[in-house]
């Protein structure tokens, strides 16, 4: 309960929209999958669910950026799907809820697909492993 999760989770994706749409919640079956297709098709309780879970998003992004101030944010999974369709409603509040004269942080989709890999930590290791030496 109250956590980032309950509120920025696929599953909270869909109960916002089964709930938007006015369904059932005991015979409602949607994936998010299918919220994700309904949006693109511009359905708008699709649109408003996931908006609503990109503002949480956002509350959640600024949050790891003012405790660990990293270089960049890289949103992966299948959420990457509709990022065109939440990347200005997850970048306004991270706007809104970062400290004012701080160092604006990017926010961008990862391009390894929409299924989470281990690429990035792998490329990590296999450049450590193979770059060059410093020539003294």
């Amino acid at each position: 309960y109250d956590c980032w999760e309950a509120f920025a989770s696929e599953r909270a994706a869909v109960a916002r929209y089964i709930t938007h749409a006015g369904l059932s919640n005991g015979t409602a079956h949607v994936s998010f999958s299918r919220l994700m297709d309904l949006a693109a098709a511009e359905d708008a309780h699709a649109l408003k669910a996931l908006r609503e879970t990109a503002y949480y998003l956002g509350v959640g992004i600024s949050n790891l950026i003012r405790g660990l101030a990293p270089e960049a944010v890289i949103v992966g999974g299948p959420i990457v799907r509709v990022w065109n369709i939440i990347v200005d409603d997850v970048r306004a509040t991270v706007e809104r809820s970062t400290c004012q004269g701080l160092p604006s942080t990017p926010i961008i989709a990862s391009t390894l697909g929409s299924e989470p890999t281990l690429m990035g930590a792998v490329s990590l290791v296999l450049a450590g492993k193979f770059a060059s030496a410093a020539v003294a």
